[in-house]
């Protein structure tokens, strides 16, 4: 898939831009080589280029043929180094676009991009444009040319600009000039931040930099197990998940962006730059099913380091360095993507009440035990124990649910399933630690919450699992019922609820999460995570035709670089919302796992809530 160049709308498709990083910030790059969104020094960080909110003052870095060309990107094989190719009747140009990212000290270094502009054939004329604005596109940088280079800075930030051009000017925060590159030529330029100083970049190794990158993305992707059908696209995703690891904490963000709309010019736009406890527990899952445990083991460890409390301060979010004060606020000065409005950073949400984080973490603290290092005394009861006896104390209670609904809390089948769940983990932990005793009232409650969903949460008129006590009508969150153990994916009541969901929640094939007004008003998208839920159940109930369809098809909604958002328009494909999205190629990884698994491949293994199929409370 190409794009013809040069491009003359304000905002690119979402499915036109690929990421670069280095586990600690991002950047969003277009198929016209323009970094359009990048946070620095870390992803939640205040942005030095937004031209994806506003294409007027966000800033944004562009190199890009002067000429009529075509454009293409890919990643070169097995790594999160992206390549922009442009082709013209003169010439073909490739930039090499990375940041960084290698063992070492590395962490603890300033944030660079690399870009290497490298002439393949003939010769192509280009244009670099280079304007950070500081504080999502508030502040113009102040500019002093040096010897090597260019700094930026405002009162609080500084840029270096390092490259191996020679006639570049600049005027009014910007960087600009006209180059041409010639077969066998490279030009190097490197953004650098936090430094005051640029170095002469003909000196600095980049083609050294780039080598231990690729080196590094490469010896990651060698211990991943998955060889299925789709291991393509669930490397891919794999690279993706864990390019949204911040590695000094290990707390993984939902998406590195903020206010890319759930649908153009609704308003449904929010900020997944923070480490959701549920999303957080569901990569992780994603992680051990692909043999890569260190990710699990770091973040588990971080959380519970973090919180001396966890029964009472368990929050459903934190800032990556643990924070739980996520405010939320409007930036009035941005127009947002295409001109859908308001940009928002910080996230309401975080003050909402979500009993389900409690049994996602536990899950995940099982695999942990499973997989990792273990549970030791002091963590089971400073963390287990509590945990499972805080969510008996309180599974009665009403919430907001998985998708934060903000209105009214309701008693929702998805988060009692949890409860029951994570209760379930808490006694398999406390049997194989020898702490019997503690097991008796957590199974009690398990049957509570079972008999208690099936009185209130089952449709006896329509036959179906519903999405709360208050609502008859069922929700995509249902899908995940069986895939974590609450119940068999054969069982009847099961079956009716999958075929209710269908019928209910699909438009062209593809799942809507929800049917209710949630009081947003407006409208959304498919949701990508949702329809890879669907192919793991099918493949457990042995439709492995229509399960092998249905992802077929999701695949294609990747991309030519299999990047995926939280939503998709059902009408036309595109991508909407927040991207890439770590729960889309968290369902990817689990929906490819779950085929393969009921092929009865070797190389695959019991997934989530394996036992569950076989007997509810073994």
């Amino acid at each position: 898939m190409g794009f013809k160049l040069p491009f003359s709308g304000d905002y690119k498709p979402i499915s036109g831009y690929g990421i670069i990083g280095n586990t600690r910030t991002c950047a969003l790059i277009g198929f016209d080589g323009s970094v359009d969104w990048c946070c620095l020094p870390r992803f939640d960080s205040p942005s030095v280029f937004a031209a994806i909110l506003d294409h007027r003052i966000g800033g944004r870095w562009t190199v890009t043929p002067t000429t009529v060309s075509m454009s293409t990107q890919v990643y070169l094989d097995d790594t999160n180094v992206l390549t922009t190719r442009f082709t013209s009747r003169k010439g073909i140009v490739e930039v090499v676009d990375f940041m960084p990212c290698h063992s070492g000290k590395v962490w603890s270094t300033p944030p660079e991009i690399h870009r290497i502009v490298r002439g393949l054939s003939g010769e192509m004329e280009l244009r670099l444009v280079l304007e950070p604005r500081f504080g999502y596109g508030k502040y113009t940088a102040d500019i002093t040319r040096h010897e090597d280079g260019f700094l930026f800075e405002n009162s609080k930030e500084e840029l270096v600009f390092s490259s191996t051009l020679q006639r570049l000017n600049s005027k009014a925060g910007r960087v600009t000039g006209r180059f041409s590159v010639k077969k066998g030529e490279k030009v190097y330029m490197i953004l650098s931040y936090g430094e005051s100083t640029p170095r002469r970049a003909a000196n600095y190794s980049t083609d050294l930099q780039l080598s231990r990158t690729l080196r590094y993305w490469r010896r990651w992707v060698s211990g991943l197990k998955y060889t299925g059908r789709w291991r393509k696209e669930v490397v891919r995703s794999a690279l993706t998940l864990r390019l949204l690891v911040y590695s000094p904490t290990g707390a993984m963000i939902a998406a590195p962006t903020t206010s890319l709309p759930e649908a153009v010019g609704y308003g449904r736009n929010w900020d997944y730059r923070y480490s959701w406890i549920r999303d957080s527990a569901f990569s992780l899952w994603a992680f051990h099913v692909l043999g890569s445990y260190s990710e699990a083991e770091h973040y588990i460890h971080w959380l519970i380091d973090n919180n001396p409390a966890l029964d009472k301060d368990l929050h459903l979010m934190y800032t990556l360095d643990g924070g739980t004060k996520i405010s939320e606020r409007q930036l009035t000065h941005l127009e947002g993507y295409m001109r859908s409005y308001p940009v928002r950073v910080g996230n309401a949400a975080s003050a909402q009440f979500q009993l389900d984080a409690h049994g996602c973490i536990l899950d995940a603290l099982y695999f942990s035990y499973r997989f990792g290092v273990g549970v030791s005394e002091e963590t089971y009861y400073r963390f287990v124990k509590p945990i499972a006896n805080f969510i008996c104390d309180n599974w009665r209670k009403n919430g907001n649910g998985i998708w934060e609904i903000r209105g009214k809390r309701q008693h929702y089948v998805y988060t009692k399933a949890w409860c029951y769940v994570g209760l379930e983990r808490a006694c398999r932990i406390a049997t194989m630690k020898g702490h019997l005793d503690d097991t008796k009232r957590w199974r009690e409650v398990m049957d509570d919450i079972r008999e208690e969903v099936d009185q209130k949460g089952w449709n006896r008129s329509s036959e179906y699992y519903s999405m709360s006590y208050e609502t008859r009508e069922p929700d995509a969150s249902l899908l995940l019922l069986p895939l974590i153990g609450f119940i068999r994916s054969d069982d009847r009541r099961m079956q009716r609820t999958v075929a209710a969901i269908q019928k209910k929640l699909s438009k062209n094939g593809l799942l809507y999460r929800y049917g209710i007004d949630d009081g947003l008003g407006g409208k959304e998208g498919s949701f990508m995570v949702c329809n890879f839920w669907l192919v793991a159940v099918l493949s457990r109930m042995g439709r492995l035709r229509e399960a092998e369809r249905l992802m077929d098809r999701l695949v294609s909604f990747g991309g030519p670089l299999g990047l995926y958002s939280e939503e998709v328009d059902p009408e036309s494909g595109e991508p909407l919302g927040n991207f890439p999205q770590a729960f889309s190629h968290m369902g990817l990884i689990s929906a490819a796992f779950e085929f393969e698994r009921a092929l009865g491949h070797p190389h695959v293994g019991r997934g989530r809530g394996e036992g569950r199929d076989q007997k509810p409370n073994s």
